[in-house]
């Protein structure tokens, strides 16, 4: 297995590989979701612009203190069952550019997960012109299809970065 200690003596991580490993440590060490630990960074070239990763809107207590809204008695409910409480990576990131100022047209998002259709809509509108993503998520084929409309580039990260990825941690 690879380590970081390997990468810093063996070569650099390539762009797309550097941006994915940030957005894997947030979805590893920031998430709350019980479910889904997602993490996205956001760049334009070389330039890391901003970050996101799921978990409650501001001020709102975590999932992993209060519980998940989508169980009852640590049963999970079936999908449609339970408004949860959490706020996708996406999301978040594009939230912190606005808070921040920063523009995000034309960027590259760098996600753990591929769009659900609701992120999906909001990538469009915010005009991303690319989305790398590291796992499928399961369902929601409509996201991809609305991308590739709308001719928003979607890459699953290569096998060979995600050798190159695979840290300590993971």
């Amino acid at each position: 297995m690879l380590t970081i200690k390997d990468l810093a003596t063996n070569g650099r991580l390539n762009w797309d590989e550097y941006f994915m490993a940030i957005a894997l440590l947030l979805g590893k060490t920031r998430s709350v979701c019980k479910y889904y630990k997602v993490g996205t960074t956001v760049a334009i070239g070389e330039q890391l612009l901003t970050f996101g990763y799921n978990g409650p809107v501001r001020g709102e207590p975590h999932c992993s203190d209060i519980g998940c809204a989508k169980e009852k008695d640590g049963v999970k409910l079936p999908p449609g069952s339970g408004l949860c409480r959490g706020s996708h990576a996406e999301s978040n990131a594009i939230s912190n550019a606005s808070n921040l100022g920063v523009k995000i047209e034309d960027s590259t998002f760098y996600i753990t997960y591929r769009p659900c259709f609701s992120c999906a809509k909001q990538l469009v509108n915010a005009k991303v012109r690319r989305i790398v993503y590291y796992e499928e998520y399961d369902g929601e084929f409509e996201a991809v299809e609305l991308l590739r409309r709308r001719r928003i580039e979607l890459v699953k990260f290569d096998t060979i970065s995600r050798v190159r990825l695979n840290f300590d941690f993971m």
